[in-house]
């Protein structure tokens, strides 16, 4: 069971319309490469306006987000190690939490990015948050969608349990009949069992329980043996709020009422640690707002972009 609930965040989960949103595909794309140690991450850069850094993966993310984003940021959808074709093995024992931040660091760098809005989805914007408590005065703003405050430990347990008791027994049931696919799911590695663990998962992910989102997964490169640390060893007994700190920049959390993977109890209204915190939960999504409820999502981006002078 672990190793299919590691799929969570990786991250990246979406959505629910009937069919593909209006992405970014009509404005022109380019693509460029940063090194972080021996690893080469890809980097599609999108837009036009203020710098925008998207972390996690420059293949899933930019199918996520409509192009309202795109047009008044300029975006950069990088990859982080898990998921780059030109990943170098390391000695995972050396990837923590300030190894990976270190990475982030590295790439804003090498991109010259001067106080950019730092876009993190799942696991990625719990990445970003804690980026921004080391590197907040090298940003703007801060987005976090769909991201956990607390994993691997009974603080994240006691809500996730606690959300999925209310799910309907429609959905319970679906979860419960695709359990008899794991052991099939089991024999396929890297990104065909991303793919096939989170399509099974879609109960958990997707206020559409029977949505099919393995078309995120295309052309994607997943190292599991990275992802799997990721989530049993450098993110567990996680709680975001352990230690003091203040963040004290503009930030905006989006979660869905129906994500039952990252509940959104799990964020306060207001937090004295996020004093320019912004959150918003909706109605009828999962995992991914941008994907599931664009319109909304937007609104409220753009809303908050504005209020901060961050875009026009």
């Amino acid at each position: 069971m672990l190793r299919h609930h590691l799929y969570f965040c990786i991250f990246l989960l979406f959505a629910l319309p009937s069919c593909h949103p209006e992405g970014i595909e009509d404005s022109p794309i380019v693509n460029r490469q940063v090194t972080v140690d021996r690893s080469t991450l890809n980097v599609v850069v999108k837009g036009r306006g203020p710098a925008c850094l998207v972390i996690g993966s420059s293949v899933y993310y930019p199918k996520t987000f409509t192009q309202t984003l795109t047009d008044h940021l300029t975006c950069y959808f990088v990859d982080l190690k898990w998921f780059a074709a030109g990943y170098q093995e390391e000695n995972l024992d050396t990837v923590t939490i300030a190894s990976i931040v270190g990475d982030v660091a590295q790439i804003q760098e090498a991109l010259g990015l001067a106080k950019p809005v730092l876009v993190g989805h799942s696991i990625h914007g719990t990445i970003a948050t804690e980026y921004a408590k080391v590197y907040g005065d090298q940003l703007a703003g801060l987005v976090v969608i769909g991201s956990p405050t607390a994993w691997g430990n009974e603080k994240y347990t006691l809500h996730a349990d606690s959300l999925w008791a209310t799910a309907s027994p429609e959905r319970k049931a679906l979860k419960e009949q695709n359990m008899g696919n794991i052991s099939a799911i089991d024999k396929l590695t890297g990104q065909e069992e991303a793919s096939a663990s989170y399509h099974n998962d879609a109960p958990l992910y997707w206020y559409d329980a029977h949505y099919d989102a393995r078309w995120l997964w295309d052309d994607m490169t997943v190292h599991s043996p990275v992802t799997q640390h990721l989530f049993t060893t450098v993110f567990a007994d996680y709680d975001m709020f352990s230690t003091a700190f203040t963040l004290d920049l503009p930030m905006l959390v989006a979660m869905g009422k129906y994500d039952y993977v990252i509940p959104h109890t799990l964020w306060p209204d207001t937090h004295e640690q996020l004093p320019q915190l912004t959150l918003h939960r909706y109605d009828s999504c999962g995992h991914t707002p941008q994907l599931e409820v664009p319109q909304r999502f937007d609104r409220d981006l753009l809303a908050w972009l504005r209020e901060h002078e961050l875009a026009e």
